[in-house]
């Protein structure tokens, strides 16, 4: 299924289905809901008959992890959980059919580390205890599965340009339906607060998200000198589209996550590699392009909702904008600040092994005011897992890290290693793991790109 892709009518093809599940997402929202499970099953069929050959399952992962805001769009009744469930199970089977011999046990370490919270967990409702474990481990769960599939996986650079395009197809379903359920014809913007009406009724944090992983993409295949979609105009037009719809959300976390981690990438790269600097130079003219036409979209943007677009990146409250008078008590946070505050405190009372899955919430209605759900996953570590989650962050999200950027030289691997690695970070910091995104992102950081079949040493065939 996923030579689809090879040919750039089967290409097309491919866009077409996608940008038709976009529409039917106001006519049909029953079939794009149907559609998720559909494209599992497609899937996984896929893998066993091909024995993950080209790893597959990984790259029909990546698809998934942005398919799932559009199912959630579409209002289906699955679990909440399950765009989580299905990248975990699509790749423990892309690992078992596929016999990879190389086992990551810095993930397993990772795994053991998850557990002891279960065990923590308390509530009188037995299908309550059940769901506040499941809601909470199943992001980090997504983290380490992914880890264990993708880590120094290696595949040709040829291959990897090429099957990575599955995961930008959801970005036309997305955009599709954002025209069609909120078209900017009936958007009004009357305040700097995020608008759940131009992300189509959703959230848009959540989907502000999903968008900028796929403008981050884009761009990546940009300054590689690579196409993303089978015409390089096309590229720019969904570019120009999936950039506007992402700031009139007006959520932040997503654009500002998907710069960062692509400046992120470009910089440690030009300093630490002088391959990497004569590569950049001749790509500078598709990095100034690139400058110009997000300028250019902020611009567009920003007139259509009458400046409150500039007012809250900002950081103004509607109040300011309109008075012009700063009253210095707006947070740029939003108030996860105070949310972290609640879970540092927690983490100082309870720092053996932290309070359980889902019980951080209780502890946090004591020092928040109120309850409210983590925000950020590095607090929720902290107080739901104590020592364990610092330990768990140093090693997996800090230390892992560097050792594979030093060990690694090649530098598109560094490229986009960074780039998924970062944008992962910022994710967790910002919306916490409610999506698939930042787990399955961070394990796929970890994949080698090999440049030449020449260049294939033993200890490359060893891990693939």
């Amino acid at each position: 299924m996923i030579n689809l892709i090879d040919t750039k009518a089967g290409y097309v093809t491919l866009i077409l289905v996608h940008l038709f599940l976009g529409v039917m997402l106001k006519v049909s929202p029953g079939i794009v809901a149907l559609a998720y499970p559909l494209f599992f099953l497609l899937f996984m069929a896929d893998v066993l008959y091909n024995l993950d050959r080209g790893s597959r399952a990984g790259f029909y992962a990546l698809h998934m992890i942005g398919y799932e805001m559009v199912y959630r769009m579409a209002g289906a009744s699955y679990s909440w959980e399950l765009g989580k469930y299905a990248s975990i199970i699509l790749l423990l089977f892309g690992l078992f059919v596929g016999g990879r011999k190389f086992i990551p046990w810095i993930f397993v370490f990772l795994l053991v580390l998850l557990i002891p919270a279960i065990f923590l967990t308390e509530h009188p409702d037995p299908e309550r205890l059940n769901n506040m474990i499941m809601f909470n481990i199943s992001g980090p769960m997504s983290l380490v599965v992914a880890g264990l599939y993708f880590y120094k996986r290696g595949i040709f650079q040829d291959v990897y340009f090429h099957q990575l395009k599955w995961a930008f197809l959801p970005a036309f379903t997305i955009i599709a339906g954002l025209s069609v359920v909120a078209n900017l014809a009936t958007v009004e913007f009357t305040s700097v607060q995020s608008s759940a009406g131009a992300s189509g009724g959703f959230g848009p944090n959540q989907v502000s998200t999903v968008l900028g992983w796929f403008i981050m993409l884009a761009l990546l295949y940009k300054i590689n000198g690579e196409s993303i979609t089978p015409f390089s105009w096309l590229d720019w037009v969904i570019l120009f589209y999936l950039i506007l719809r992402a700031l009139l959300t007006f959520s932040r976390g997503g654009v500002m996550g998907s710069t960062l981690a692509l400046l992120g990438s470009i910089t440690v790269l030009y300093f630490t590699y002088p391959g990497f600097r004569r590569q950049l130079f001749k790509s500078m003219p598709y990095i100034f392009l690139s400058l110009l036409f997000f300028v250019g979209v902020f611009i567009f943007a920003n007139q259509m909702t009458n400046n409150y677009l500039l007012y809250r990146y900002q950081g103004l409250s509607t109040t300011e904008a309109l008075t012009g008078v700063r009253t210095g008590n707006t947070s740029v946070l939003t108030g996860r600040d105070e949310i972290i505050k609640a879970d540092f405190r927690t983490f100082l009372e309870h720092p053996g092994f932290g309070v359980g899955y889902g019980m951080g919430e209780k502890y946090r209605a004591r020092y928040y005011g109120h309850a409210a759900a983590a925000h950020t996953e590095f607090a929720r570590l902290l107080s739901e897992h104590g020592i364990l989650g610092v330990l768990f962050m140093l090693v997996g999200m800090i230390g892992l890290p560097i050792y594979f950027f030093l060990t690694e030289k090649h530098p598109l691997t560094r490229c986009f290693f960074i780039a998924f690695y970062l944008l992962s970070m910022f994710t967790m910091f910002h919306a916490a793991m409610r999506l698939a995104l930042p787990g399955v992102l961070f394990g796929a950081a970890f994949m080698r790109i090999l440049p030449h079949k020449k260049e294939i040493t033993d200890q490359t065939k060893s891990s693939v």
